[in-house]
């Protein structure tokens, strides 16, 4: 079982129950919406460190951020060919289903999202994230001495 994959769709789920339960406009973020992010953040993490104590290769931590590589380059090539590529379009962005789904999918970082809005790294930052949080986790899980309990037999 790959826990940052599953930790990564429970991050989907539980911000979304957040985020359409909370009060305020979407471009109002609070310290609870940086909580949350920050809680969930820690969960990835934590997926990471539990691919590295399972005895997971390091590959099984970065699917996610394959995910999130695919969805951006398909954002940006539909962006630079967009009139080629019309049957995705909704209006002048060919690009807008696939920046949605990248958005959508790394939901948990709607505060950063909103603070980088504007700029160009209101799409990079998730990507970059989806690699460094669960590989974090797993060099935090490699690098601890393995807890062997010592049985002895009477």
């Amino acid at each position: 079982m790959n826990y940052v994959t599953v930790i990564y769709l429970g991050n989907l789920v539980l911000y979304a129950m957040y985020f359409f339960g909370r009060m305020g406009s979407e471009v109002d973020v609070s310290g609870l919406d940086y909580t949350v992010s920050g809680i969930l953040s820690l969960f990835l993490i934590f997926a990471g460190y539990l691919n590295a104590k399972k005895g997971m290769i390091y590959r099984t931590v970065l699917w996610m951020f394959f995910v999130n590589v695919f969805l951006f380059v398909c954002s940006g090539l539909f962006d630079q060919f967009g009139s080629d590529f019309n049957i995705l379009s909704t209006g002048n962005s060919d690009s807008f289903l696939f920046t949605l789904a990248l958005l959508v999918y790394n939901g948990y970082l709607f505060p950063l999202t909103i603070i980088f809005d504007g700029s160009g790294l209101a799409l990079k930052v998730p990507v970059v994230l989806s690699c460094i949080l669960p590989s974090l986790g797993y060099l935090i899980g490699k690098k601890l001495p393995q807890n062997k309990q010592n049985s002895t037999n009477i």
